[in-house]
């Protein structure tokens, strides 16, 4: 009886591992900006800003495995950005999503913090006189998502979308 319960907790502890993975959906909860050049004088850096997830702008991400490794779908642009997988893993995925007119490129380095949830740290930098200038760092958290969809074209802050 004792093989039997040890072999069901060892069944039920390995697939609970596997659930546990970056493919999916994401959408971005809780932001917090730890450095921008543009800052006001006596801003306060490292407050969490909750996400209205109402909006239709909230970050939405698809994560999914590939032949190649994994692919990132940014669900709030199109082909003005483009999205470079870096390292990637079953619990963990860097990319780097560059746009392709102004060459600002943010990298992100993303981390599961449990089955539903996953933190990303952010940098992002731009050509400056021939040189990269980090412009903003941030980190993000994002929620997993059953489902995401483009719900209508551009607009100025990118692509209305809609999480469930």
């Amino acid at each position: 009886m004792r093989k039997l319960a040890a072999a069901l907790l060892f069944t039920v502890a390995s697939t609970a591992v596997c659930a546990q993975s970056v493919e999916g959906f994401w959408q971005d909860t809780e932001r917090r900006i730890l450095f921008s050049r543009d800052a006001p004088p006596g801003y306060v850096y490292g407050g969490w800003t909750k996400l209205d997830q109402k909006q239709t702008y909230p970050t939405a991400k698809q994560i999914m495995k590939s032949a190649a490794g994994y692919d990132v779908v940014d669900l709030l642009y199109d082909d003005e950005e483009v999205v470079k997988v870096g390292r990637a893993g079953v619990d963990s995925i860097e990319f780097t999503r560059t746009n392709t007119w102004s060459k600002c490129a943010a990298r992100h380095s993303c981390a599961l913090a449990g089955p539903n949830e996953m933190l990303c740290a952010l940098e992002t930098s731009c050509p400056v006189a021939g040189a990269e200038q980090v412009v903003w760092r941030g980190e993000e958290r994002y929620a997993r998502r059953a489902s995401c969809e483009r719900v209508e074209v551009r607009r100025a802050q990118g692509i209305p979308h809609r999480c469930q």
